[in-house]
């Protein structure tokens, strides 16, 4: 209870300091710290079921709520949920902290995705930022960002207008990313660099957002990833510009934009040949090198996922009232199929599944999971290659009337497939 005891501590400190300064709403309120593997969970607010313990509250999760760092609605309270024990440095931990925190006001502040699609984009992000073009032009705007936020006065506003233009022309070729990165942008991206402007002191801000990018370039997805650099990098430059920025976010509020007008850029969308010649300012001789040995590798990797998941013996389950929690950094497109997910847990009235190292496929519109079929069916616990599927009471396994040779899995609580 000590160490539970000292985060809880810690993280009533960081709110308390910023004291609504950034958003004019406290951070501070309920949080529960949640293990993964075992679903126990301690927090600092009560709610039916918990026991007391000092001055916290324990409890035990039912197998099927979803743990992972993410707001959390549990018995009518809304929680900022932290996976625990820790295991980053103590720095990760605050910015963690108070990101989760920022989720848990963000209904407060307007910050809400309306509509099933929204919604759906929010969870698979952006998949034309996995494409060849889509990570080529991101990386030169993180590399021009990464420029703006070690440089000062001209030369800042110089790698920022940069930034931008690679930004416009990306979007230009690209114009499918505009409307799931504004939404990213504003739900996680802002998440953030709140939590690295009131977890850590100024001195450590702008080094913590280029260790975030660093991370994101080198992440194997950028399609839910991408904010965690682009965020924190705008942030940080409106911050030295404008620090009551925040005050004028909506949800129809570029960030991007906000970050043109502080520093009196004004943005139009380059050529291809400028663009190019811009890109070849921040290394984008080596980075379309990287980005074409990439997609060669991964034209690969789809044949093969398509092969296991499309046109091989598979097990479909219908996605109706679940929840999911995943790593985002380990998505692979498959075009019109929708996703591959290689490390997810998700509940639904038919069960639970947990991928730890395999392969599950989401359809773009949220309504199919598909794994490679099992060797046996039988039993309340299917096994796969990287995933273990528990089957709810009521469930049934059923030959698939579309492919000879796979399955579906249907409950009696809703529509069957």
């Amino acid at each position: 209870m000590s160490s539970a005891a000292a985060v809880f501590a810690r993280a009533q400190a960081l709110c308390a300091a910023d004291g609504g300064r950034l958003w004019g709403v406290s951070l501070c309120g309920p949080l529960m710290l949640a293990d993964p593997h075992t679903g126990a969970a301690i927090t600092n607010t009560p709610v039916p079921g918990a026991r007391r313990v000092g001055a916290y509250y324990r409890l035990t999760l039912a197998r099927n709520e979803p743990i992972a760092n993410a707001p959390f609605e549990y018995e009518g309270v809304r929680f900022a949920q932290v996976t625990w024990p820790p295991v980053h440095s103590a720095a990760h931990e605050a910015v963690n902290l108070m990101h989760e925190s920022f989720h848990r006001i963000q209904p407060q502040l307007g910050f809400v995705v309306r509509g099933a699609a929204n919604a759906d984009s929010m969870i698979a992000g952006d998949p034309a930022l996995d494409t060849e073009e889509g990570r080529i032009w991101l990386r030169g705007e993180i590399h021009a960002l990464r420029a703006a936020l070690i440089a000062s006065g001209a030369a800042r506003t110089r790698a920022l207008a940069n930034a931008l233009r690679m930004r416009a022309y990306r979007h230009a070729i690209l114009p499918g990313t505009v409307a799931p990165e504004h939404e990213l942008d504003i739900m996680e991206g802002l998440a953030e660099s709140t939590g690295i402007d009131v977890g850590l002191p100024p001195s450590r801000r702008i080094a913590y957002t280029l260790h975030d990018m660093s991370v994101v370039e080198h992440a194997r997805s950028y399609a839910r990833t991408f904010f965690f650099a682009i965020g924190p990098a705008y942030s940080e430059l409106l911050d030295a510009a404008d620090p009551h920025w925040r005050r004028t976010v909506t949800m129809k509020t570029s960030i991007a934009a906000l970050a043109a007008r502080a520093y009196g850029i004004s943005v139009t969308v380059p050529s291809a040949r400028r663009a190019q010649h811009i890109l070849a300012r921040y290394g984008g001789t080596v980075i379309e090198a990287e980005e074409a040995a990439r997609a060669a590798h991964q034209a690969a990797r789809r044949a093969t996922l398509h092969a296991e998941l499309v046109s091989g013996r598979t097990l479909r389950m219908p996605l109706q009232r679940f929840k999911i929690s995943f790593n985002p950094s380990t998505l692979t497109p498959l075009g019109r199929y929708g996703s591959v997910y290689h490390r997810v847990r998700l509940s639904a009235p038919w069960g639970r599944i947990t991928v730890t190292h395999g392969d599950a496929l989401i359809d773009a519109t949220f309504t199919m999971l598909t794994v490679a079929a099992p060797a046996s069916v039988a039993g309340r616990t299917l096994h796969g290659r990287g995933w273990v599927l528990k089957l709810a009471p009521g469930t049934t396994v059923r030959p698939d009337p579309r492919k000879p040779g796979s399955y579906v899995i249907a409950d009696h609580s809703g529509p069957k497939p």
